[in-house]
């Protein structure tokens, strides 16, 4: 996983190997502790979580990833069917709890 700047906050991506984007934080967090607590709390309670596909569009599709009824994961894009976005959803979900957090230096 990854925190990068958006506009002052801090945010997160989960970034394949390949480093494309796969799914990142539904919100912006006013600090980096609290961006990293956000991490650390879905990779310890994964298990707990699910996945809703909803419809982006006329023929589109994108995922998100529940704990109860708050998102605490999006999509990185949309997806022309559903069964991509559930695939993709899966994906992400199977590699969060294992995902490495990196810093970005702001200076890069």
């Amino acid at each position: 996983m990854l925190r990068h700047r958006v506009d002052g906050s801090m945010t997160w991506r989960l970034l394949a190997t390949n480093n494309r984007d796969l799914g990142r934080a539904p919100v912006s967090y006013a600090d980096p502790e609290a961006c990293r607590a956000a991490v650390l709390w879905l990779q310890r309670n994964v298990t707990g979580l699910r996945i809703v596909i909803v419809r982006a569009g006329p023929s589109s599709w994108s995922w998100r990833i529940m704990a109860g009824e708050t998102v605490v994961a999006v999509s990185s894009r949309d997806y022309q069917r559903r069964i991509q976005a559930d695939q993709a959803a899966t994906i992400a979900l199977d590699l969060i709890p294992a995902a490495e957090l990196v810093d970005l230096d702001p200076r890069r």
